[in-house]
Order: C-alpha cells, then structure tokens, then sequence
C-alpha cells in the first residue's frame, strides 16, 4: 500500500504531493513496497557511497624556462618556456644563428 507523501521546504512550507509511486524509480517502489521497517532498514544499511577516487599522482612539476632561466608551471608536459615572449625569442635567436652559419659556410668555400 503507497501513502501519498508531502514534501515541505525549509521554513515549513509545502511545495508539492507525491502521489501513488508515479514519479518514482523500481528501486524505490520496491523499497515502498516492503512491509517491515526491518526490512527497510536492512535495504538502507546495504546501500553503499559511491567510491571516492583521490588522485595523490601530480602529472608534472615545476620547470625552468630554456631562454630566461625562470622556474614556472607548465600547463603541458612537453612545455619549454614560461610564456609565449620567451618561445618568440628563442626561435628568432635560432633563425638568426643558422643565418650566420650559412653565411661563415659560403665564405669558407
């Protein structure tokens, strides 16, 4: 036998009335359904919490900058440089010095 049930909010108010198991899922109604209060509690006391995952493993650790020598916390692994000024700077010193490679190569010959 399904009782209707009340739901009240925080200061004593009605909100709404459940009737006759429409809105509730198989578990519940079979939990509804049973006729001891033992068994209801038996039911709530196997229920189980979800397991909680804690994850203690950091990914990565602090780095230091290949061009300003700056310790900072890269947001990917593979991450050399501490800001996008600093990866601009390396990549023009390195155009400018296979430039001057080429040009000391061609004099030689």
């Amino acid at each position: 036998m399904v009782y209707d049930c009340k739901v009240y909010d925080r200061n004593g108010n009605l909100k709404k009335v459940v009737r006759g198991g429409k809105n509730f899922t198989g578990a519940a109604k079979s939990f509804l359904k049973q006729k001891s209060t033992k068994r209801a509690l038996s039911y709530i006391k196997k229920m189980r919490d979800p397991k909680v995952v804690i994850k203690n493993k950091v990914r990565f650790y602090d780095k230091e900058c290949i061009v300003c020598k700056m310790i900072f916390h890269p947001r990917a692994r593979q991450a050399k440089y501490c800001s996008y000024e600093c990866q601009h700077k390396f990549y023009k010193e390195k155009k400018i010095r296979e430039k001057i490679r080429l040009i000391n190569a061609g004099g030689k010959s």
